[in-house]
């Protein structure tokens, strides 16, 4: 049994996990909590560690389901939590949030629960320790929504953790930068930017925090697949993949059905004629024949250009060309290293609307997410193609 926990708490400091994901290749799911389900609001599974030996339990809570409050007699119950993001909530105690590495010593006798924030699954080792002859558990009344509503969701939890940079941060990010950008971009549009710059600075945590603000800023669902979808041509499926789960996850617990209605306009037949067409159309007649330019070893990436970048993407309803071309703009620039395609980029918004005031809004309005340098380089291609022009 010490050899396990040693085990456990080396591997806790080793663990670098998403806010929001539990990969259970890790800490195995295990199978449904029928055993204990009435005692639990919303789902949890239960994976025994060594159980012929009295090892730990690993026990999974998806998104908002917690256990009821309860009391351990005779005992001390230890949770350490390893994935994911949840709360221990003792009677006449502050809360305290858990995170991967956390570990709580639960005394006897003290009326508790614990359980998954709002917007993550959970998972904690549990096993009990200081056990006394005569030792059981009360199970008492659930913890009613109203109750648990009261605690922040996963990413919220930063105003209990970092309150001073919390507030600094979001003075600056949703006070004044809005107002300097709010003649250029209203909200719907400015929303739009945050989640594609999010995809392209690889920031899912603020991602996660992100989504449900845009969804009620009138973005729409369509309108989120069609960001993440188009996404994979800039940043390839393992950059994306993770943004995609997130996205169902919210969409999800807002009770919004999936799969969306369909989108796509093309066929495998035709998807590259309409590729070059969109290209056309954004970036102007010289892209007529650019599918069949350029060497002859590598002219198949520019054919891929046409029929899969824009025939598969930029063909799709849900986005029209203005956006689909801002969208790119954000993936550009906040990935960084990209500058060359930045500027053919930024000259494909000229064409499609956006203009120079439209686009340094959209960087200023970007910068608390990305950063002084990758914003400064992306006003830099605006200058560059600024200077061509003239």
């Amino acid at each position: 049994m010490r050899k396990i926990l040693i085990t456990i708490i080396t591997f806790i400091t080793t663990i670098n996990m998403n806010a929001q994901e539990v990969d259970f290749n890790v800490w195995p799911k295990g199978e449904l909590n029928t055993a204990y389900a009435q005692y639990f609001i919303g789902n949890s599974y239960l994976a025994p560690l060594d159980a012929q030996n009295g090892g730990p339990v690993n026990v999974t809570f998806e998104p908002r389901c917690r256990n009821n409050w309860h009391i351990h007699h005779k005992s001390v119950q230890v949770l350490i939590c390893v994935a994911g993001h949840g709360w221990y909530v003792e009677e006449g105690k502050a809360p305290v949030a858990m995170r991967p590495g956390s570990v709580v010593a639960i005394p006897a006798e003290a009326k508790h629960w614990h359980g998954a924030a709002k917007d993550s699954w959970f998972q904690h080792l549990t096993y009990m320790t200081k056990v006394e002859e005569g030792s059981s558990t009360t199970w008492l009344e659930p913890v009613v929504d109203e109750e648990y509503d009261k605690l922040p969701a996963s990413q919220q939890m930063l105003n209990t953790t970092d309150p001073e940079f919390t507030e600094r941060f979001e003075a600056f990010a949703y006070d004044e930068v809005v107002n300097q950008v709010k003649a250029k971009l209203d909200d719907h549009t400015r929303h739009i930017c945050y989640l594609a710059t999010l995809l392209g600075c690889q920031g899912i945590d603020e991602y996660r925090e992100i989504l449900p603000k845009a969804l009620d800023n009138g973005v729409t669902p369509v309108e989120v697949k069609e960001i993440v979808y188009q996404a994979t041509a800039y940043l390839g499926l393992g950059r994306v993949r993770p943004f995609l789960t997130a996205t169902n996850e919210v969409l999800g617990l807002r009770g919004i059905a999936l799969p969306l209605p369909l989108q796509a306009q093309t066929t495998q037949e035709n998807r590259r004629e309409a590729g070059t067409q969109a290209q056309v159309d954004c970036f102007g007649e010289g892209m007529r024949d650019f599918w069949k330019s350029g060497p002859e070893d590598s002219r198949h990436i520019n054919y891929w250009l046409a029929d899969n970048c824009f025939g598969d993407y930029y063909t799709r309803k849900g986005l029209d060309l203005k956006y689909r071309e801002l969208i790119t703009f954000c993936f550009l620039a906040a990935q960084g290293g990209c500058e060359p395609q930045l500027k053919g980029h930024i000259a494909g918004n000229y064409h499609v609307g956006n203009d120079k005031d439209f686009l340094i809004a959209v960087i200023s309005s970007n910068l608390p997410f990305i950063g002084y340098p990758r914003t400064l380089n992306a006003l830099n291609c605006i200058r560059e193609v600024e200077a061509v022009k003239k």
